[in-house]
């Protein structure tokens, strides 16, 4: 139904004679006769009872003006939350997030998001790399940042490589091992190591470096993808952190853990975002991206 009729005969219902009416809605009282006889000629029904200048409405008239009401309002509505969606003010914006991303830019990416856009919503899922691109493929995530190396079939995928971050072994301060001149790779073994999930080149980057005791299946003793609750164990414990050196940035600068230098400097992780080809993207997803970028480059 054309809504351009229903406001025509909404404003008719208001304002009750056709000269004031078709003053509101830009008309001539004759087009807008016109596009009143064409409405009640396409609903099969008399909308109006003429009486002198003065129209009333028919019991077919009552019942459609209460509708129609409801109808430009959803119109209305619709067309505002598109021109906020175009403003990057409103909707709903899917974003995946592999361990070490999730830990470096969800936080702040929500802070930036909180201030600048209210009104957005953004489901955030964090979980594998594999996964999350499945769930991209599906169009039920508009982007997802995650561990370059663990895509596997790049292809069909729209990748933008973003800064490469070099990791090391941790430990807290006052640590056994920091009483040691230099600490060595086999020196780590003595104690727990606690890391996420490792790509499988990384795992043969990390063999390449320090043979076969530094497979992942063989040098993990505590696999989580919190980093959070990695801190807390390593701060209070001898546990030795296998981590990308940023993520843990504040604890470094204020003393409370300690880089140990044995990861060679060529092992660093490679992160990408990434989307499908070809769709449009919104502002506010572009301000996402350009917040990963910012983020990863710092």
């Amino acid at each position: 139904m054309d809504t351009r009729k229903l406001k025509h005969f909404i404003a008719l219902c208001e304002h009750g004679t056709f000269h004031r009416a078709a003053e509101v809605v830009h008309l001539s009282q004759s087009a807008l006769s016109r596009s009143i006889q064409a409405l009640e000629q396409d609903l099969g029904a008399p909308l109006f009872d003429r009486v002198g200048h003065r129209t009333q409405l028919t019991v077919f008239g009552r019942s459609l003006a209460e509708r129609a009401r409801r109808v430009l309002f959803e119109e209305n509505e619709l067309q505002r939350e598109l021109a906020l969606a175009r403003a990057g003010e409103f909707g709903e914006i899917g974003l995946g997030v592999s361990p070490t991303p999730a830990s470096m830019l969800v936080r702040p990416c929500l802070i930036a998001l909180a201030h600048e856009r209210p009104q957005l919503r953004v489901n955030i899922v964090m979980g594998r790399t594999p996964q999350l691109l499945d769930e991209l493929h599906a169009e039920k995530l508009d982007m997802v940042v995650v561990d370059a190396t663990d895509i596997v079939n790049p292809g069909g995928l729209d990748i933008e490589p973003l800064a490469r971050l070099p990791g090391d072994f941790m430990c807290r301060c006052g640590h056994p091992l920091l009483a040691m001149p230099r600490v060595g790779f086999d020196d780590l073994l003595r104690y727990p190591i606690a890391c996420s999930a490792v790509s499988d080149t990384l795992a043969r980057q990390l063999v390449a470096a320090f043979g076969p005791r530094a497979h992942p299946s063989r040098l993990i003793t505590y696999r989580c993808d919190s980093y959070e609750i990695q801190r807390e164990v390593v701060l209070h414990s001898d546990t030795v952190l296998l981590s990308v050196v940023a993520i843990m940035r504040a604890e470094i600068e204020s003393g409370g853990l300690v880089p140990l230098g044995v990861m060679p400097a060529v092992l660093a992780g490679s992160y990408a975002l990434v989307r499908l080809p070809g769709r449009s993207s919104s502002p506010a997803l572009d301000r996402i991206a350009d917040l990963a970028r910012t983020h990863f480059r710092a």
